[in-house]
């Protein structure tokens, strides 16, 4: 079977991520200049600009007075939850790829609704740098499934019956199928595409022991396991034991885990970014 560099060999002439979206990843925090850019390059998408005035004109966001341009939106918004609901906006076609549904099921909704409930959870913590980053770095850790989709998407649907027919794990068959794990694959490629180093060590942390992670990345795993617990994603053998690893690593106190689960899935399907998603 091919080994990573091979694997880089076949997608390193291949536009997977767009360009736009790389230059938007590596726009610096809010400031003038990253914010004029940022205006500059959403314009040139007609419907991504409907979406988002959509939403910034939206019970949720709106304060009364009505927004028309992108301009307005950005400042209503802020830089980056317009920069995070760019990224969704643009992998939604990443993850689309191929024209089935498994895919975008098993992988899409789960990935959003980790970058969703990882900013929910920094937000709680009173974590605000890395609030500003959990949506971008939760969807991104993924790559490497979108990049073994675009290699062989035949062989990746056969991966993916088998894991919801089965009871092992994903990347465990990912590894028996394509002699690589998508954690492997996708810290190759973000490194290839020279994405921002924040989204790289994100996806480096997945095969790393959770104690091992960044706080950031502490944070997007629990979330993954608790989208995968309120049905977005299929649940693992080891779900369940990863949830109280996390909730003890990450110091978080529930009063029971059952309405704290529930609580966070409600958050979740009421948010005006994941129906923002559902809209893609």
């Amino acid at each position: 079977m091919p080994n990573v560099e091979e694997y880089l060999s076949q997608i390193k002439d291949l536009t997977i991520v767009p360009p736009v979206l790389l230059s938007i990843l590596s726009l610096d925090d809010d400031n003038e200049l990253s914010f004029g850019e940022l205006e500059k390059k959403v314009q040139s998408d007609q419907i991504l600009v409907a979406r988002l005035l959509k939403l910034a004109n939206s019970p949720f966001f709106s304060r009364g007075n009505p927004v028309a341009n992108m301009k307005q939106v950005i400042t209503r918004l802020g830089f980056k939850t317009v920069r995070s609901m760019i990224a969704m906006s643009m992998t939604d076609s990443l993850f689309s790829q191929g024209n089935y549904k498994k895919f975008r099921d098993e992988v899409w909704d789960h990935s959003v609704s980790k970058g969703i409930l990882s900013q929910m959870i920094c937000e709680s913590k009173k974590l605000k740098k890395e609030a500003e980053l959990a949506i971008t770095c939760g969807l991104m850790q993924d790559l490497g499934r979108i990049v073994l989709n675009t290699i062989d998407r035949k062989k990746y649907v056969e991966v993916l019956t088998e894991f919801q027919t089965s009871d092992l794990t994903l990347i465990s068959i990912e590894k028996n199928q394509f002699g690589v794990t998508s954690y492997e694959i996708g810290s190759a490629a973000a490194r290839l595409w020279k994405m921002p180093t924040i989204i790289i060590e994100a996806i480096d942390d997945l095969s790393k022991p959770k104690t091992e992670q960044k706080l950031l990345g502490q944070i997007i795993g629990f979330a993954g396991i608790i989208a995968k617990i309120t049905g977005h994603g299929k649940k693992e053998p080891d779900t369940d034991s990863n949830f109280e690893e996390y909730l003890s690593i990450l110091e978080i106190k529930t009063e029971d885990n059952a309405s704290y689960l529930n609580q966070l899935g409600e958050k979740l399907k009421t948010s005006e970014l994941y129906q923002f998603c559902s809209t893609l």
